[in-house]
């Protein structure tokens, strides 16, 4: 078996069998697979105190706010308020980040939607967070707190951390 095996070239047969090349074999992907996955800059999301989040959404309801892709709501709720964005056409329909910088978020500062470039920006730190992923644009290495969306019926679902 080992003398026709495609990894008797690949080793150049210095191998003592067949076992132990198919082990080295299988090995290598999940060692790549591992070291690639490891890699990269941890994200922060500042040290901001954890409040409570839990309420319902019903974006179809009467205050259709969030029933057209691309409009957005801030709830009173966490630390410095919820927002909540209709995405639409991805894995997700809606996206819900805490309101709170990261980079700044002792001074005062929080996010707010802007429709021009469609990013959340600092309204002290002016920094700049993508409004379908919430990292930073303009400082490397942080992020908005991402909330949990779970539907609880085809009309309405439950925002929590």
């Amino acid at each position: 078996m080992w003398q026709n095996s495609p990894l008797k070239s690949l080793f150049g047969g210095r191998l003592p069998g067949w076992k132990t090349a198919a082990r080295l074999a299988a090995s290598l992907p999940m060692g790549l697979c591992f070291f690639l996955c490891s890699c990269g800059d941890p994200v922060s999301y500042g040290n901001i105190p954890d409040e409570t989040i839990n309420f319902t959404v019903y974006p179809y309801s009467l205050d259709n706010t969030l029933m057209a892709v691309g409009n957005y709501k801030y709830f009173p709720y966490g630390y410095s308020g919820v927002f909540v964005y209709h995405i639409g056409y991805m894995d997700e329909e809606f996206v819900a980040f805490e309101q709170a910088c990261p980079i700044d978020w002792e001074d005062g500062c929080y996010v707010e939607f802007d429709p021009e470039s469609n990013l959340l920006k600092g309204t002290r730190c002016h920094s700049e967070f993508g409004s379908f992923d919430g990292f930073c644009r303009t400082v490397s290495g942080y992020a908005l707190k991402k909330c949990r969306i779970t539907w609880t019926s085809s009309q309405t679902f439950q925002v929590s951390n």
